[in-house]
């Protein structure tokens, strides 16, 4: 009986908690924004600022397209 309701509470895990994980992924993932652009260390949405600091420095430029589904 008890062997039961370990399996049963291990399938609720293994379903129930990739789900949950999903709706924390979604919040981080928008908020990434404010917390990028408070540190002032990477130039986000602003292509040409990035071309200008690139220029500037003399270093290369990683640009990065995300798309949230």
């Amino acid at each position: 009986m008890n062997l039961h309701f370990l399996a049963l509470g291990l399938w609720c895990c293994a379903v129930g908690g990739p789900a949950l994980l999903a709706g924390e992924r979604d919040l981080k993932v928008l908020n990434d924004r404010d917390t990028v652009l408070s540190l002032g260390y990477w130039i986000y949405n602003d292509l040409p600022q990035g071309f200008a600091e690139a220029k500037r420095t003399g270093k290369p430029l990683l640009v990065v397209l995300r798309c949230i589904p």
